[in-house]
């Protein structure tokens, strides 16, 4: 009988960690308007990114090696860009990922991450550029908790494949099932010390 119950509250722990999933979105640029400008807002899967700075969404008409098609960058479409550009997520991201590349040679993208206006992370990425190119490329990526992050590079910036994890939390039905789950747990225990 005591093996009978053990299996029960393995299994619903494993259904505990099955209900709190994780979510992951890819901005690609491929959907938006070439020469949409920044600031500008795109929803995937749930998640909205405000991209904020100063570059617009160009096609990348083969300039680079790993960033294709549309692709967030300074200077290409629209007039003089450059400095600061900045990402702001509608919930909390555990894991930022990208592709990213320099102008003109290798150089340093500086991401900092946020949660509201704490500071709570910062990475430095390297790019070096590829065989039969000119424009630095490389992918990175900082992980945490925050909700905004920060890039600034060494010289004028494209963005490509932005891929953000959202924490992951309980959706109500889920939140339902775990007390259910747990209640359960607390009878079957009940039950084997009578």
């Amino acid at each position: 009988m005591g093996k009978k119950h053990s299996v029960f509250p393995v299994l619903c722990g494993a259904f505990l960690f099955s209900a709190i999933s994780c979510n992951a979105a890819l901005f690609t640029f491929e959907g938006l308007v070439t020469g949409l400008t920044t600031p500008f807002t795109d929803t995937v899967d749930g998640l909205s990114a405000t991209f904020s700075g100063s570059a617009s969404v160009c096609d990348a008409a083969g300039l680079f090696a790993n960033l294709t098609g549309n692709v967030l960058i300074q200077g290409l479409c629209v007039g003089p860009q450059s400095g600061m550009l900045s990402i702001t997520f509608s919930s909390d991201i555990t894991n930022l990922s990208l592709a990213f590349a320099n102008q003109a040679g290798p150089g340093t993208l500086t991401v900092t991450a946020f949660e509201n206006a704490t500071q709570v992370g910062t990475g430095i990425l390297n790019s070096s550029v590829p065989p039969g190119r000119f424009n630095g490329e490389g992918l990175g990526g900082i992980s945490g908790t925050f909700n905004r992050v920060t890039l600034v590079g060494s010289t004028v910036l494209a963005l490509d494949n932005v891929d953000a994890t959202a924490a992951g939390v309980p959706e109500p039905s889920a939140a339902a099932m775990i007390l259910g789950g747990i209640a359960l747990i607390g009878a079957m225990a009940r039950r084997a010390r009578r």
